[in-house]
């Protein structure tokens, strides 16, 4: 069995009124896996049951904070209650993103080691850096990422990617657009798969940001028709709406004039 929640569906940074941080939730065949790990991850995990120990694998789709916001407290929590080993595979930079959150958890380790043995937080977090193609695969589900266009207008000193992921599993197949731009590669991607969880970003997202953020929000993000459109084009079974602000009735509409199929606007604690 195949199931998805969205533990977190808010996108961009800050926090939101009613929405926590961006976050899925994928188990298949006993594996408990996170896509993106958004701040308030912990708290969704409560909310269906689950604790930060429950979790084997996260994949980050990119290194943005809204996605990586939660990471630590997942980190920490978990070595503090002495669970086992976690595995975070991305992009470049995860790597060192997981060096990153091992130094903050630091003085937390000195501390509570005082109480009863820690073990070296070393030991528990490995972290991969992987490119396009197949990032994990075992005898019950595979995960493909393919480089996204959510990083079409930056150039970068040091390598830096965005990935759309797709899983692939007995039952069912499932990809998340990550941020994204319009998109071949993720048209590809998507091709006959049976849900498609895909970020949304509307006319009234782009007017509350300044200025200068604007052009990245049109350029590097989807709107409601080039959702439709990529849906429609990629022959998926049905579209379900995350790492969005609203989605008006009008939006819906607008996805709907592209694609025939179910449009579900995502909430938090939703199973699809």
């Amino acid at each position: 069995m195949t199931a998805v929640t969205l533990l977190g569906t808010a996108g961009g940074p800050g926090g939101h009124a009613r929405r926590s941080g961006i976050a899925s939730l994928v188990e298949v065949a006993g594996v408990r896996m996170l896509v993106d790990a958004g701040v308030g991850v912990v708290r969704q995990l409560a909310g269906v049951g689950l604790t930060c120990g429950d979790i084997d694998v996260v994949f980050l789709t990119h290194l943005h904070d809204d996605h990586t916001a939660g990471l630590p407290a997942l980190m920490t929590f978990r070595h503090t209650m002495r669970r086992g080993p976690l595995t975070l595979i991305g992009p470049p930079g995860t790597v060192a993103l997981r060096d990153g959150v091992l130094a903050y958890m630091g003085a937390n380790t000195a501390i509570r080691g005082q109480e009863g043995r820690l073990v070296d937080p070393v030991t528990l977090f490995e972290a991969r850096d992987v490119e396009p193609g197949i990032v994990y695969s075992d005898a019950a589900f595979q995960v493909t990422a393919a480089e996204n266009s959510h990083y079409a207008l930056t150039r970068f000193d040091s390598p830096q990617k965005s990935y759309a992921l797709r899983f692939d599993t007995a039952s069912r197949s499932l990809v998340f657009t990550g941020d994204t731009g319009e998109s071949r590669a993720v048209e590809d991607l998507a091709r006959g798969a049976d849900v498609l969880v895909s970020e949304m970003v509307t006319d009234a997202d782009v007017a509350a940001v300044p200025p200068p953020v604007q052009a990245h929000m049109r350029a590097e993000h989807l709107s409601p028709e080039q959702v439709g459109a990529l849906a429609a084009a990629a022959d998926v079974g049905k579209v379900v709406l995350s790492h969005y602000t609203d989605a008006s009735a009008d939006d819906l509409e607008a996805i709907r004039r592209e694609f025939p199929g179910d449009v579900i606007a995502g909430e938090d604690l939703m199973r699809v």
